[in-house]
């Protein structure tokens, strides 16, 4: 199938992609650091509403769109730091850090990914 994986899939006797493919989507529930990711939430949702009509309101709705697509697979997202993995926020200018576990995914820092990238490795370093 020209090198387009599909994940487990049978075909049929004719050659195609049977409609029984097994799925690597692997969803599992989300949880927070809540000494950390509180002051995180709070910086960028205080960030959002100094500029824009409702900003906190219009973050935390990007926010929790990501916070779903983690839950959903967070394998789909790159791997950044010493295992931890980053979703970026669309439309933002702020990254979630989130680690996976068995059985759940951890998320241990909301942060701005203008900043220098040594500064978000600190920032990492100090919370695992």
């Amino acid at each position: 199938m020209g090198g387009v994986s599909f994940g487990h899939c049978e075909e049929d006797h004719t050659g195609r992609i049977g409609a029984a493919c097994v799925s690597q989507v692997r969803s599992q529930p989300v949880e927070f650091l809540d000494e950390f990711t509180e002051d995180d939430l709070r910086y960028a949702r205080l960030y959002y509403d100094s500029w824009k009509t409702d900003g906190a309101n219009w973050f935390q709705e990007r926010f929790r769109e990501a916070v779903a697509w983690i839950e959903w697979n967070a394998k789909m997202f790159q791997k950044k730091y010493r295992g931890l993995r980053r979703a970026v926020i669309r439309r933002t200018y702020f990254g979630v850090f989130f680690a996976i576990e068995p059985g759940v995914t951890t998320v241990v820092a909301i942060l701005d990914l203008r900043q220098d990238p040594s500064e978000i490795r600190r920032a990492l370093r100090d919370r695992i």
